[in-house]
């Protein structure tokens, strides 16, 4: 009965091996037979070579899915295989051979057979792999090789006049076709014409007209109108955000309106829609410059205007700037969508080379007026106005605006000329992306200054209602400082993929790209990829500011309530910092997949190294870490290090900030305050003895002169009662009999002006009293003082 239970269980279990590695296996199969007829179609369109850039851009997304899907059913099929072998190990006698158990044979094999269909899926997954790979580089070879053969490409000369005939024949087939297209949209079947079509796209337009010029110059005079005469930095600020916005989004929403009604009655043909498409992307490029213009020039509103320029040069480098973005504009209309219907290359190249010598010389003019990155006055006025004729160097900004001043004059001489001889993509290739990355990079900046102004506003208005003292010693680190910083972090990631696109790239080469970052690198068993990076110092960011932010919290509103003084609150705090911002990057760290029990044991591999090479660091750390518990100097407290007095103002990790009685700060090393002899005046309280000496002349009364100096110290309020101050005499002196009044004081802090008051009484009280205070005098004997009139020496 045994030996039958026993296989029994044997069979069930091979059963459930054959079930789930054939499951397994089959749809392995049918995702690996998928993709190798895309990869034969693939190869075959590639050997033909009549395939166009279409076909081959599909191809290649197509490809870079597979390749997706595939990968991650590797690592998923190699997270299978892993735990099985875990399994097969314990089965395997020591020494190989057969397994004498039954049972134990049995999953062995199962085992076993499991992993050779695994271990054999994920070999077909990963050549597969390679091959998407392989055709992938192969295409975008192909399309780089097309891509250069357009640019060297040489086309009709516009200069020609036989092109021209051939460009006004294209054009005027074209309008017909138009028209024709038109006029059979407008007709209702056998009803004719149809109002009832025409209303809904007249009405949209009137309501955006309304929208993009009626309300868009109410609400900019509103905005305006409320900036006033002298308007703080803030609400400049806010209303040049709120008008650039009414520039933008008003306008850009009726072109939408005007895009819908056109669509949704269709009225619109495919080949006008084509170009109404194209209309629509030049005129949202055109409201997007003239808000960007508005924003920075700002020709109607000085109070609103970032750069330098005075009212005549804003209205100049405005105007060619809006000429620039009607050449974009023209651009759409007549290049790109005259290429989408169909105009010849006569047409297209003619249009283009117009277009070309109007934006190159409208952008040297802009360049010429904007002065963008350039100070407001040339080196040669700065050298004329200085004293020595010597000018600072210029600074990385100066250079990088004179640069690209340079290259703009470069491509608009460039482009028309490739453009007049007949080198159609080239001339494009040099003019349109230089423009467009220009305007977008313009556009960060713009951006980045706006949010950067904002923040100053905004750390202004709160150091101003907190008050000055307030502001640098309780407010902690402003949340205002890093905005800008996280702000041009996210505008540089945004620009980046929309500048690949105006070079050439497409939303497949994005998305390959972004596939590969995916991806990462491995280092041993760990893959890393930069989003990986990424998100670890989006951690640490958020475990900083919350660290921060519980700082602040204690700072301001939990520790003054308590009984603790000054060093000690600043104690916790530190404390809690150092705790807080370990903590997270700790967790930082482990979001990218790093094992710390890995980093723990490099750590201790180079803690002797650490100890010998930095010792003098480390052992600061650690005396600041031993000032903090032990607190024998605290912040607040008046200490005296080398003859130097100061106040504590902050015990940091490798050294302790003292402000001298100067006012200068003065940074001890830890180590120092805790091997070297320091001196704390307020350690245990703030109570401490003062000592006043005065010297009365020989002769006087020495039972009076102690009865005034006790009177006075005990009229003093700042010296205690208990202990009673006294009087001591202390000596003889050369000059006079020498008195010292000594008491304790409430608080040392005021120890220079007790001790003035106390001299400001004796003085008084001795000249009443007719008391002396002496002074040193000194008789001088000549020698031979007869010989000094004979000149004898």
């Amino acid at each position: 009965m045994k030996v039958i239970l026993t296989l029994g269980v044997a069979l069930w279990l091979a059963l459930v091996t054959i079930v789930s590695a054939q499951t397994s296996v089959s749809e392995t199969d049918v995702e690996l037979d998928r993709f190798n007829s895309l990869a034969e179609q693939s190869e075959a369109a590639l050997d033909a070579g009549r395939a166009d850039d279409g076909v081959l851009d599909a191809f290649r997304a197509d490809l870079e899915k597979f390749r997706k899907e595939l990968t991650e059913a590797a690592e998923l099929t190699q997270t299978k295989v892993a735990p099985l072998h875990e399994q097969l190990a314990p089965l395997v006698p020591e020494g190989g051979g057969e397994t004498t158990d039954p049972v134990e044979a049995a999953e062995r094999a199962r085992l076993e057979r499991e992993i050779d269909a695994l271990e054999s899926s994920l070999r077909r997954l990963r050549q597969a792999i390679a091959r998407a790979t392989a055709l992938t580089d192969r295409l975008n070879r192909e399309r780089r090789e097309r891509f250069t053969q357009t640019l060297l490409e040489r086309g009709p000369s516009p200069v020609v006049p036989e092109n021209a005939v051939g460009m006004w024949r294209s054009l005027t087939f074209k309008l017909r076709v138009l028209r024709r297209e038109a006029a059979v949209r407008m007709q209702s079947g056998a009803a004719g014409f149809d109002p009832d079509r025409v209303a809904l796209p007249i009405f949209l337009a009137l309501v955006a007209l309304l929208l993009g010029v009626g309300l868009r110059r109410w609400l900019v005079g509103r905005l305006l109108s409320a900036l006033g005469d002298t308007p703080s930095d803030a609400r400049k600020a806010g209303i040049g955000a709120g008008v650039t916005l009414a520039r933008l989004v008003v306008p850009l929403l009726s072109i939408g309106l005007i895009y819908f009604g056109m669509t949704a009655s269709n009225l619109v043909g495919p080949v006008l829609e084509k170009l109404f498409t194209y209309i629509l992307q030049g005129a949202a490029v055109m409201i997007a410059a003239y808000a960007m213009s508005g924003a920075y020039f700002a020709p109607g509103a000085r109070g609103l205007r970032l750069s330098s320029l005075d009212d005549k040069q804003a209205a100049r480098a405005h105007r060619w700037l809006m000429l620039v973005a009607s050449v974009l504009l023209l651009d759409r209309i007549l290049v790109i969508g005259g290429r989408e219907i169909g105009l010849n290359t006569d047409a297209l190249a003619t249009m283009n080379a117009g277009l070309l010598v109007l934006g190159g010389l409208s952008l040297v003019l802009f360049v010429k007026h904007a002065r963008l990155g350039l100070p407001e006055k040339t080196r040669e006025e700065l050298a004329a106005e200085s004293e020595d004729g010597v000018v600072p160097p210029a600074t990385l900004a100066e250079k990088v605006a004179r640069t690209a001043r340079l290259v703009a004059r470069v491509i608009s001489v460039v482009a028309p000329v490739l453009a007049l001889i007949g080198y159609f993509g080239a001339s494009r290739f040099v003019f349109y992306p230089p423009v467009l990355s220009g305007a977008l990079i313009c556009l960060c900046i713009l951006i980045y200054d706006v949010v950067a102004f904002g923040s100053r506003s905004a750390q202004s208005a709160r150091s101003a209602g907190m008050g000055a003292d307030t502001a640098s010693a309780d407010a902690g680190p402003s949340p205002f400082g890093v905005i800008p910083v996280f702000v041009g972090f996210l505008l540089v990631l945004a620009a980046l993929p929309l500048l690949a696109i105006v070079w050439g790239a497409d939303t497949t080469d994005l998305e390959a790209v972004w596939a590969r970052v995916l991806e990462g690198f491995e280092i041993g068993d760990v893959r890393l990829s930069p989003i990986d990076f990424m998100l670890s110092i989006i951690v640490f960011m958020i475990g900083y500011m919350l660290t921060r932010g519980v700082q602040g919290v204690l700072r301001r509103s939990v520790l003054p309530l308590t009984r603790m003084d000054l060093g000690a609150q600043s104690a916790v705090i530190a404390g809690i910092g150092y705790v807080g911002i370990t903590i997270a990057a700790l967790v930082a760290i482990s979001t990218t997949g790093l094992d710390l029990s890995n980093i723990a044991i490099v750590a201790g591999a180079l803690s002797v190294g650490i100890g010998f090479g930095l010792q003098n660091i480390v052992n600061n750390f650690v005396s600041g870490i031993i000032l903090l518990i032990e607190r024998p100097i605290k912040s607040g407290d008046w200490v005296e290090i080398g003859g130097v007095h100061g106040t504590v103002q902050q015990v940091n990790v490798r050294s302790t900030e003292i402000q001298t009685f100067d006012r200068s700060t003065m940074f001890v090393p830890n180590a120092d305050l805790i091997s070297g002899t320091v001196t704390n005046w307020t350690h245990g309280n703030a109570m401490g003895r003062l000592i006043v000496p005065v010297g009365v002349a020989y002769g006087t009364d020495a039972r009076r002169v102690e009865k005034i100096l006790l009177e006075i110290a005990r009229a003093h309020p700042s010296l205690l009662r208990r202990p009673e101050p006294y009087v001591v005499f202390s000596g003889f002196g050369a000059d006079s009999i020498d008195f010292e009044i000594r008491g304790v004081l409430r608080d040392v802090n005021w120890i220079l002006n007790v001790a003035s008051d106390i001299r400001y009484s004796i003085y008084e009280r001795f000249a009443e009293e007719e008391i002396e205070i002496p002074f040193a005098q000194r008789d001088v004997f000549i020698k031979n003082i007869d010989r000094l009139g004979s000149g004898e020496t």
